[in-house]
């Protein structure tokens, strides 16, 4: 969509105003970007007349102003979200690569190419939304948090990393393919056409196995500067295993991780006698691993290294 330049002004001063509020202060760059959109949805009766005035976009209709805001929310923070992208897949150590398909790799052309396919998925709605909990889970270290605890208690997530994925990875090979697996997870919605049949949760959608197994395919075939076990986990990060209990363990943990991470506020204090936020969502997500298809030992495992760590 073409926008002219005074719209384009108009709606950047009003996105910036509501980007300023207080309310917002917390959260990430995209968990901002949600609630902007939550309230231009929740509130679009109370702000047609005042934003289809002259003021602003005059005479135009609702789906046209909302598009205009939506298209120069996105810019603004793709100003900040695509450095951010680019640091976090470069501080990633690809290495691991070399013990998934013995062969030699070009660790600069696979970065290239991750970050990339994650600068395209930023033009996918669905997408960024999810991957509001992808970054987070990356960026603030809940991945590698986590993976160091298993490792050092080597139990039920660590038996099914090494004895059942059977990767012959170390914690930091390990940290790092499972940190590439939650980031690349939201690239299933690349590959989903509208109909496909999903599962709308709380958390993201939740789509069919043969789906995301044919996604990760998908990705496999347009390079092999990437083995193909890390874009056949990242999309099976997006099925249920209660209905297929096959799915890889790296596609598990990350699949809890960066749901887990959706809503993840860094600068938040618990109250005291509470449950910390971690704790507190992932007992939620215990009760209901059915319906959220999450590996529910795994969970428990979870739940109990947070507890330990205060987490």
């Amino acid at each position: 969509m073409e926008i002219i330049e005074s719209d384009k002004q108009k709606a950047s001063a009003f996105i910036q105003r509501l980007m300023a509020n207080p309310a917002l202060k917390s959260f990430t760059i995209l968990q901002r970007e949600e609630q902007i959109i939550q309230f231009l949805t929740v509130n679009s009766s109370q702000l047609y007349p005042t934003l289809s005035s002259p003021a602003f976009f005059a005479g135009k209709s609702w789906e046209s102003i909302s598009r205009i805001l939506l298209t120069t929310l996105y810019e603004i923070n793709n100003e900040e979200l695509i450095p951010e992208i680019r640091l976090v897949v470069n501080k990633l150590d690809f290495t691991f690569f070399t013990f998934l398909s013995q062969t030699a790799m070009d660790e600069a052309n696979a970065k290239q190419f991750v970050m990339d396919m994650l600068f395209k998925m930023m033009a996918n709605e669905q997408a960024r939304r999810v991957f509001a909990g992808s970054l987070a889970a990356v960026n603030f270290g809940i991945v590698k948090k986590f993976v160091s605890e298993i490792f050092g208690m080597r139990k039920y997530v660590h038996f099914e990393l090494v004895k059942v994925e059977k990767l012959r990875l170390g914690e930091k090979e390990a940290e790092n393919m499972i940190s590439l697996v939650v980031l690349m997870k939201p690239l299933v919605y690349m590959f989903a056409p509208q109909g496909t049949m999903t599962k709308n949760t709380a958390h993201g959608n939740i789509f069919p196995y043969n789906f995301t197994e044919s996604a990760g395919k998908n990705l496999a075939v347009k390079t092999h500067a990437v083995p193909d076990e890390v874009f056949i986990s990242a999309m099976n990060a997006n099925a249920s295993f209660y209905e297929n209990t096959k799915l890889e363990a790296t596609a598990r943990i990350g699949n809890i991780l960066a749901s887990m991470c959706r809503s993840y506020k860094p600068e938040t204090k618990k109250d005291r006698g509470a449950d910390t936020a971690m704790k507190s969502w992932i007992n939620v997500a215990r009760k209901n691993y059915k319906f959220y298809g999450y590996d529910i030992k795994m969970l428990d495992e979870l739940y109990n290294i947070a507890a330990d760590n205060g987490w």
